[in-house]
C-alpha cells in the first residue's frame, strides 16, 4: 500500500490541465478514434505515440516547440501513472527543445541592447533551484526552467548573469549594476520575483524533473 501511494504524481496531467506560458503552451483535443489514426502519417519527428492498450494518444509539436498539441479519446484513462510519466516526460523534453531556441536569443537581443557580450551560451538541467551560471571565461549556462517563466522573469534570470560579465560576484556593485540593467531595484526586484515563483515552483520542478 505504501509503495503504491509513492508512486502517485505531484500533478496529474490530463484534459483538465492548463498549462500556458509566455514561451510555450498545451492544447488538448478530444478525437474519435478514427481521427486519431489518421495522425499516424503525419511525419514522425513531429509526432509522439503512446499505446494505451487497444487506444493510443498523439503529441504534435510545432516546429518551433512553442506548442504541444494533445490528442485523445474519450476511452484513455488518465490514471495510468505509465502513461502520466510518458506525459510529464514528454512536456519536458518540449520545454528543452524550446527553452533551446529561445534562450540563446533572448540573451542576444539583450547583449546588443545593453552592449555586453557573452562568449557562449549553453541550455541545460542545473541543480535544483540554480536558474543560470556565468563563468569566469564569460560562458553563461541557463536551466531550460526558466522559458516557461513570464517574459519578465526569465528576462531579469538573464540580466543577472549578464551582469555577472562585468561583476563576476555578488557585492554591491554588481546588484548596483544590475538594477541600472533591470530598470528598478534589482534586490527588491529579487525578493518580487521568489514570491511569484514560490506559487508555481512545485509544478515547473515537476514539470522539469
Amino acid at each position: 500500500m505504501e509503495s503504491s501511494v509513492k508512486k502517485q504524481p505531484l500533478f496529474w496531467i490530463n484534459p483538465n490541465t492548463r498549462l500556458s506560458f509566455s514561451q510555450f503552451s498545451i492544447k488538448w483535443y478530444r478525437c474519435e478514434e478514427r481521427e486519431l489514426l489518421a495522425f499516424c502519417a503525419i511525419e514522425q519527428e513531429r509526432r509522439k505515440t503512446y499505446h494505451v492498450n487497444s487506444l493510443c494518444i498523439h503529441l504534435l509539436y510545432e516546429e518551433d516547440f512553442s506548442l504541444l498539441h494533445i490528442l485523445y479519446s474519450d476511452d484513455v484513462k488518465f490514471n495510468n501513472i505509465r502513461l502520466q510519466k510518458w506525459l510529464r516526460e514528454s512536456i519536458r523534453d518540449a520545454v528543452m527543445e524550446r527553452a533551446k531556441i529561445v534562450l540563446p536569443q533572448r540573451l542576444h537581443e539583450l547583449e546588443a541592447k545593453h552592449h555586453l557580450w557573452a562568449k557562449g551560451v549553453t541550455v541545460r538541467k542545473l541543480r535544483k533551484g540554480v536558474l543560470g551560471q556565468c563563468y569566469s571565461d564569460k560562458q553563461i549556462v541557463f536551466s531550460p526552467i526558466i522559458v516557461i517563466f513570464p517574459q519578465e522573469l526569465m528576462d531579469i534570470v538573464i540580466l543577472h548573469e549578464m551582469a555577472h560579465l562585468k561583476y563576476y560576484h555578488h557585492r554591491k556593485t554588481f546588484w548596483v549594476f544590475l538594477s541600472t540593467l533591470i530598470g528598478m531595484d534589482a534586490r527588491e526586484q529579487n525578493q518580487i520575483q521568489d514570491i511569484v515563483l514560490s506559487k508555481y515552483w512545485e509544478l515547473y520542478v515537476f514539470l522539469m524533473k
